[in-house]
């Protein structure tokens, strides 16, 4: 019995110490802007990924806010190939949409993981996530369209 316990205590502990909790930080680089009619949209569109461990999931925010209407996301996913250079690879765990706050901005908070990572050098590690979010837009005039809005996240560790 006690040899099963020491025995179980050491697979813990080897198991924390193979998996340490990611330190990874996701940080906003860039907004864009799309228009239609006289209406003007600013979004999140680049974020930069450090300290990731591959393998794990990475959680961002995207808001958006117009000078006009506009809202809902209609729908998100992966742009192109999803993963770029060739060698990167990773997949969408989850999304939810974030209902318009006080200030008026809207957003969508997503989870993904790079399963792959394009060595460069020694150790470092690039890669590139490619995502559409589409959002309903009015001209101002009201009439409505969903215009395409890429996000990129780009890792460089």
């Amino acid at each position: 019995m006690k040899r099963a316990l020491v025995g179980a205590a050491v697979v813990l502990v080897t198991l924390a110490i193979a998996a340490p909790a990611s330190a990874q930080a996701v940080t906003r680089d860039s907004q864009c802007t799309e228009n239609y009619g006289s209406n003007s949209m600013k979004y999140d569109c680049g974020f930069n990924v450090k300290n990731y461990v591959q393998g794990t999931p990475i959680t961002f925010t995207m808001t958006f806010g117009c000078n006009g209407n506009c809202g809902p996301v209609t729908s998100f996913g992966l742009r192109g190939s999803g993963f770029t250079p060739p060698g990167v690879a990773g997949h969408m765990m989850g999304g939810k949409r974030l209902y318009k706050d006080v200030d008026g901005v809207d957003g969508v908070e997503l989870t993904f993981v790079f399963d792959s990572v394009k060595k460069t050098g020694n150790s470092a590690a690039a890669a590139n996530g490619h995502f559409n979010m589409n959002i309903s837009m009015d001209d101002g005039e009201g009439n409505w369209t969903s215009k395409p809005c890429k996000v990129n996240v780009h890792l460089n560790d």
